[in-house]
């Protein structure tokens, strides 16, 4: 499946994704999860900084307001798209992956997560038509 998996996305970074790919992910998801709030958090990977950036990028250019929480865990990220009403969000992590790999856990409002089958194939496709 490449970086697009069934529950997220996720691999090595610099050689499965890029920065370029995560700003074409960030354009991509309000299109296909909808919504104008959206929020952002990130583990303590060397690239989640610089893919937040990204992220955030496309996500403001896609025209959503992004309230980014900073270093946080995936539950608390989704504690607070529940409590605070947020259209979306975004968790940069790789989960169990090693230091190596970087991803992205989306769910949209009420906290549901946006796997392959419910989203995540559609951002790829917009994500790779716009690479042709």
């Amino acid at each position: 499946m490449g970086f697009f998996k069934a529950y997220d996305m996720r691999g090595t970074f610099g050689v499965d994704f890029d920065l370029g790919t995560v700003r074409k992910v960030g354009r991509a998801l309000p299109q296909v999860v909808g919504g104008k709030r959206w929020l952002v958090g990130r583990d303590a990977r060397v690239t989640s900084e610089s893919v937040r950036d990204a992220l955030v990028e496309g996500l403001t250019e896609a025209g959503v307001e992004v309230t980014d929480i900073g270093l946080a865990t995936t539950p608390m990220v989704y504690f607070f798209t529940v409590k605070e009403d947020f259209d979306g969000s975004v968790m940069i992590t790789a989960s169990h992956n090693p230091p190596s790999d970087n991803g992205l856990k989306v769910s949209r409002k009420g906290g549901l997560p946006v796997g392959y089958d419910s989203g995540l194939k559609e951002v790829e496709a917009i994500v790779n038509a716009s690479e042709r």
